[in-house]
């Protein structure tokens, strides 16, 4: 199942969520999908549901649902939006911050902000917007999203910046790469029609622009705009297509994602990409060598080198040049037990390890476990006899696999939090945040380490993978 949008007169968050309640069946007054999924959501979120409304609304004579948000403060930060995400615990948490980090690139990318203030996340309206969206994309579970170009407006529009032209610079930086209609047929100005909330919901969901796809059309749902526009209805369509084979023109702008999972850009803005797309996603083809990139968003890359199974370690050796020596222990104090296994870690084994186990006359003891190079192994042997009770050791000799690896930090709460990056076949497998750099923005941020560790974790999965799990 394909879910089309009709962007012609423009997408805004809340023409997208009324548009996708309309597909699901919500009616005005009747129990729905929007108090089934919705509600819960934003409670758990923390923002009071009784802030929104849903009524019948016509449109340039069509008529729509529309989704109305009352004014209430929202959030001041992507941080402080996306731990809040984390601790309600929403199963959407994820596609939330992921949104709203595009959000974030493209204010600090056209503002140069050193501390990224979202001022469209300065009402809870926009909040509201990405968790209604980012559920009823869950709850409809399309295959694949598509769009037409959205109209952008002409005009000027008014922001925390003051009137800007339409499009407005974090709208633009939001599509850039992505196709635009043209909406100024119109002798009268129309104003703006694609709001940077639309426009990073739209980069973030919409695999393919282009006309709809042949099939049958299963359901339709239509979401109006706030504003009463001259000449033209202020309405967002929204069709769920069992589609036909499709051709290969229409499978040529694929952006080779998994089905429903967004286009990601490491670094946080949205992907410079034409229709067509390339192929992957531009990190997942990573290269043995040092990289680096511009700064932008909550995540930098750093010059990190790829640990490569066919070269030889910053540690020495080569897969086929390791060794794991063993020894058994059941007469040392667990003191001078750890002490060994730090000295052992500071004169340059590669890892270091200990198995409990039962000894000769079922006395409690020890396997001490010690990888390191072949080129390492007498040095590291004359320390296990000097720091041990040992009188032998057993070498094994080891291959090794490696994970393509590089280094990355994000920022949460301001704060910056080093992460280890694992790839396997070009795609992002592991995120490991550095647990006390966790702890340190934890305790400084009054929140549990958890949701700031699930917070790093999913800043540095969605800059760096393409829908890697």
């Amino acid at each position: 199942m394909i879910l089309y949008l009709d962007c012609s007169n423009g997408v805004s968050g809340d023409m997208l969520a009324a548009a996708l309640l309309d597909l699901a069946g919500a009616q005005p007054g009747e129990e729905g999908p929007f108090e089934r999924l919705v509600v819960p959501a934003l409670k758990a979120a923390g923002i009071d549901p009784r802030l929104v409304r849903l009524e019948q609304a016509t449109r340039g004579g069509v008529g729509a649902l529309a989704f109305r948000v009352a004014d209430a403060p929202g959030f001041a930060t992507f941080d402080e939006l996306m731990l809040a995400t984390y601790a309600s615990g929403i199963d959407v948490a994820d596609v939330v911050a992921a949104v709203a980090q595009r959000m974030a690139a493209a204010e600090s990318e056209v503002h140069g902000e050193e501390t990224v203030h979202l001022h469209e996340l300065s009402g809870v309206d926009t909040a509201v917007d990405l968790i209604t969206g980012a559920v009823l994309m869950r709850h409809l579970a399309p295959e694949q999203v598509m769009a037409s170009p959205p109209a952008l407006g002409d005009g000027t529009v008014h922001t925390a910046h003051g009137d800007l032209p339409v499009p407005a610079p974090a709208v633009a930086a939001l599509l850039r790469g992505l196709p635009v209609a043209d909406a100024r047929e119109s002798r009268r100005p129309v104003g703006e029609l694609t709001t940077p909330t639309g426009a990073a919901l739209l980069a973030h969901f919409v695999r393919v622009f282009g006309p709809p796809p042949g099939g049958v059309v299963i359901a339709t749902g239509r979401g109006a705009g706030a504003r009463v526009l001259p000449g033209r209805p202020n309405v967002l369509k929204a069709m769920l297509i069992e589609a036909a084979e499709m051709s290969h023109d229409q499978t040529a702008g694929d952006r080779s994602q998994d089905a429903g999972e967004p286009a990601r850009e490491p670094g946080g803005g949205p992907r410079p990409m034409p229709t067509a797309g390339p192929e992957g996603d531009e990190i997942g083809s990573v290269e043995p060598a040092t990289r680096t990139r511009r700064e932008s968003g909550m995540v930098h890359d750093v010059t990190q080198g790829i640990s490569d199974s066919s070269q030889s370690d910053a540690r020495g050796g080569s897969p086929d040049e390791h060794v794991v020596l063993e020894t058994n222990v059941d007469d040392m104090s667990p003191e001078l037990f750890a002490h060994a296994a730090d000295v052992l870690r500071a004169a340059g084994a590669v890892d270091v390890w200990a198995t409990p186990a039962y000894m000769k006359k079922g006395r409690p003891g020890m396997i001490l476990h010690v990888l390191t190079t072949a080129q390492a192994r007498d040095r590291l042997a004359a320390t296990i006899f000097a720091e041990t009770s040992t009188f032998g050791l057993r070498v094994l000799p080891v291959g090794r696999i490696y994970a393509e690896e590089r280094w990355a930090t994000v920022t949460i709460a301001g704060r910056e939090i080093h992460v280890r990056l694992a790839f396997a076949d070009g795609r992002v497998v592991t995120v490991s945040p550095e647990f006390e750099d966790v702890r340190a923005v934890a305790a400084a941020v009054g929140r549990p380490a958890r949701i700031v560790y699930e917070a790093a974790q999913a800043a540095a999965r969605d800059r760096f993978s393409a829908g890697a799990g």
